[in-house]
């Protein structure tokens, strides 16, 4: 694996907020140069990811959140029922 695919995030890299309010770490992420931190919320019968930008995002604003997410390449993630996407790298 190349230095460079290894700063691109894959679904299986997000950390998990579990449902029982344990803690957690969040991951550092930048999406368009933007810093943010973003995990996966456990949900009963489908995960959310939530995306915290530090500053606020011309499209996003200052947070994401989605049900509909999918990573068909690392650094990828489309979300949605459309085509649209969003390239995240770790921070």
């Amino acid at each position: 694996m190349t230095e460079i695919t290894k700063q691109l995030l894959t679904d299986k890299m997000i950390p998990i907020a579990p449902m029982n309010g344990e803690d957690f770490e969040k991951m550092r992420v930048t999406i368009d140069g933007y810093n943010a931190e973003c995990f996966i919320a456990q949900r009963m019968g489908s995960d959310k990811i939530i995306i915290l930008f530090e500053k606020n995002h011309p499209k996003y604003g200052n947070e994401f959140m989605t049900k509909y997410f999918e990573f068909k390449e690392p650094g990828k993630m489309n979300w949605g029922h459309s085509t649209e996407y969003m390239h995240i790298k770790i921070a």
